[in-house]
């Protein structure tokens, strides 16, 4: 009995050493232990990119990830404005001075872009006619010193205190002038031979600065004005 035991302890001294060793590596994973224990340098060797392992605090890695933020939009170009333009007329021209005013703005403007337009006769406030020219001179001496300055057109005896583009404007100069002690004034169609204009609808920067800088003796006293705001 004692040798028995003697025996299985000689086994197992040998079992162990030559677990110590190293010459049981087979069985290393059928036993379940190592002679390294914890200190194995294959435990290391089995980790990805060890490295790169990095500690973070518990609330960074709980926070949900935010979505990068989307790039700003990139602006479309603006268009060009379109250039400002207005509407410059200028008149009344008689019919023979139409021809000599249309060949300077053709000069001025090669391009073209004006047109000519017939005037309607204009509506008078007129005193008259008088019989001679004595109780004409009377009448305007008379006029004056109510501060009003008629003018006399060529040919005629006729004092007109103003004149208007239609009939309504006419009739409430009169009634104005009514107001003013100047009772014998009476509204009137002139009649007058044709007269026109000459428009330019859409003038650019450029033509306006053009055609204000034309000659008012060539014009024949007129000028390029806004349409609508002369005396036409």
């Amino acid at each position: 009995m004692l040798r028995l035991v003697v025996l299985l302890l000689l086994i197992a001294n040998a079992g162990f050493w030559s677990w110590r060793q190293g010459w049981l590596v087979p069985l290393h994973t059928l036993i379940g232990a190592r002679p390294e224990g914890e200190r194995e340098p294959e435990r290391m060797a089995r980790q990805v990119q060890p490295d790169a392992i990095r500690l973070v605090p518990a609330e960074a890695a709980s926070a949900p990830r935010r979505a990068p933020a989307p790039p700003p939009p990139i602006p479309e170009p603006t268009p060009p404005s379109a250039p400002s333009t207005a509407c410059l007329e200028a008149g009344p021209f008689a019919a023979a001075e139409v021809g000599p005013v249309e060949s300077l703005v053709k000069a001025a403007l090669p391009g073209g872009g004006w047109t000519v337009r017939e005037l309607a006769p204009p509506w008078w406030v007129a005193m008259g006619p008088y019989p001679d020219a004595e109780q004409l001179q009377k009448k305007r001496d008379e006029l004056s010193r109510r501060g009003i300055a008629p003018d006399q057109p060529a040919g005629t005896r006729l004092l007109v205190l103003s004149r208007h583009d239609n009939r309504a404007a006419a009739d409430a100069e009169l009634a104005a002038l009514s107001d003013r002690g100047v009772r014998t004034a009476r509204v009137m169609a002139a009649t007058p031979a044709p007269q026109r204009a000459l428009r330019v609808a859409q003038a650019d920067a450029a033509q306006q600065a053009t055609l204000a800088a034309l000659s008012t003796e060539k014009l024949r006293g007129k000028a390029f004005t806004a349409c609508g705001s002369g005396p036409l």
